[in-house]
C-alpha cells in the first residue's frame, strides 16, 4: 500500500471515529434532557394507579389528585421535575424494585408484608375498608359475607381482606370505579373498598350504598425502595413540615370538604 492510501485510510478512521464521537454526545444529550439518563438525577418518578378518585385520577390526559398534590411538593422540596407513571396497582412495586419508578404513591396502606419489601414514609391519611352492596341487597354486614361473590380492586387491602373470608369467591378488578361497575349490574354480590374512593365513585352509582362500620382501620403512605433511605427521610420532612404549616389542611379541604357516602355521614 503506498503513502498516499495510508494517509487516506488513516485520515477515514479519524473521520468515522470523530464521527461516533458526535453521534454519541448527541444521544446523550437528548436521552439526559428527557431524564432517561445522565438528566435522571433531575427527575422525581411518582408509579401511580389513576383510578382511585380523590387521590389519583385523571382529567383529560392529565392524572391529577392529592397523591400528586402531594409528590408535587415533595418534588419542588427536591427541586427535581416531576413526572408520573400511570399503570396497574398490582405493578407498583414491582416497578419500585426495577427502578422504573422512584416512588410509589397511590392511596397505598402500610402493611407488615408491603414493609418487607419497601421503604414507608410517615403516614400522610387515615383510610378504612368498606363494604359496598346494591340498594336492597340482604348483606347488611361483614358476618354476612360468606358464600357470597365479592368484587376486589387487584393488589389491595381490600383483596387481601376478602380472600380471608371463608367460603367466598372473589373477583379481582384493575380499579375502583370497574369493580363498581360490576356489583352495580349484578356481576358480584359485594365490594370491599377504601372508604375515600368508595365515597368519591359512589355518586355515579345510584343503586349502591356503602354499608356502616369498617373492616380494618389502614395508614396510606410513600413507598420507596428499600436502601433508599435519603429520600424516605425527605419525604417525611415534606410531610411533616405541610402538616405543621398548612398545606396539608389545605389539600384536605381541596379534595375532602363535600365527601358524604350514600347515607349521608360525613367521610371519616
Amino acid at each position: 500500500m503506498d503513502k498516499k492510501n495510508k494517509m487516506f485510510n488513516r485520515g477515514l478512521l479519524l473521520g468515522l471515529f470523530l464521527f461516533s464521537l458526535m453521534i454519541a454526545w448527541m444521544s446523550y444529550d437528548i436521552f439526559s434532557r428527557d431524564g432517561i439518563i445522565g438528566g435522571s438525577t433531575n427527575v422525581l418518578v411518582m408509579g401511580t394507579n389513576a383510578g382511585f378518585k380523590p387521590f389519583e385520577y385523571k382529567e383529560g390526559e392529565n392524572v391529577v389528585g392529592f397523591d400528586v398534590d402531594l409528590a408535587k411538593e415533595i418534588a419542588k422540596e427536591l427541586g427535581k421535575e416531576l413526572k408520573i407513571e400511570d399503570m396497574a396497582f398490582d405493578g407498583l412495586l414491582p416497578a419500585l424494585d426495577s427502578g422504573q419508578i422512584d416512588m410509589a404513591i397511590a392511596g397505598m396502606s402500610v402493611t407488615p408484608e408491603r414493609q418487607k419489601n419497601v421503604l414507608f414514609s410517615n403516614s400522610y391519611y387515615s383510610a378504612a375498608q368498606k363494604i359496598i352492596v346494591r340498594e336492597g341487597s340482604d348483606i347488611r354486614n361483614k358476618y354476612q359475607l360468606e358464600g357470597k361473590h365479592l368484587g376486589v380492586q387487584l393488589g389491595t387491602t381490600g383483596d387481601t381482606l376478602a380472600n380471608k373470608i371463608n367460603n367466598v369467591r372473589v373477583s379481582q378488578f384493575p380499579t375502583a370505579p370497574s369493580v363498581l361497575q360490576e356489583l352495580s349490574t349484578g356481576g358480584v354480590d359485594a365490594v370491599i373498598l377504601d372508604d375515600a374512593p368508595a365515597n368519591r365513585y359512589l355518586n355515579n352509582f345510584n343503586n349502591l350504598k356503602i354499608l356502616t362500620g369498617s373492616l380494618s382501620d389502614e395508614q396510606y403512605a410513600i413507598a420507596i425502595k428499600k436502601g433508599n433511605s435519603d429520600l424516605q427521610v425527605k419525604a417525611n420532612k415534606v410531610i411533616d413540615d405541610m402538616k405543621k404549616d398548612g398545606r396539608y389542611q389545605k389539600l384536605l379541604d381541596k379534595y375532602f370538604s363535600n365527601d358524604k357516602n350514600k347515607n349521608g355521614e360525613d367521610k371519616k
